[in-house]
């Protein structure tokens, strides 16, 4: 597959929102202008940014919150379904670890992909923990 990489945050963020819609995690489609403002504003506010395309087509990306230093969170690794199982997903998360060699990377992740990333060497954490009350404040649940 001839494919492209960027990593840059200046994104065509319609094409960005239409990935989030294809995969299922937006869907409410009368909210999709709340919610490009506020993943645009996600995006830009990260620390790294790395896409795949075929041609024009936005095909998967995925985003790095960091400190730089100790730690790394991976948000957003989506891959369009007709890309998945293709590699994109595995290339992607390599860029992230690579970006950042010497942090402790985590990620949250659906129960359908846990073996993906558990093949990707991660692990599920006993310890892990968000604010309940935090669901509904966030655009993404309301």
């Amino acid at each position: 597959m001839d494919i492209t990489i960027k990593e840059t945050k200046d994104l065509d963020f319609e094409k960005v929102i239409d990935v989030f819609y294809k995969v299922k995690f937006l869907k409410y489609p009368k909210k999709r202008q709340e919610y490009k403002d506020a993943i645009e504003k996600a995006f830009r506010n990260s620390q790294y940014v790395v896409s795949v395309w075929k041609n024009e087509e936005l095909v998967g990306f995925a985003r790095v919150l960091t400190d730089e230093t100790l730690f790394a969170t991976i948000w957003n690794m989506l891959v369009k379904p007709a890309y998945q199982k293709s590699g994109i997903g595995k290339l992607l998360i390599q860029k992230c670890l690579n970006k950042y060699p010497r942090c402790h990377f985590f990620l949250f992740a659906d129960k359908k992909v846990v073996d993906f990333y558990q093949k990707m060497g991660f692990d599920i954490h006993q310890f892990g923990m968000y604010l309940k009350k935090g669901m509904n404040r966030c655009i993404i649940y309301k």
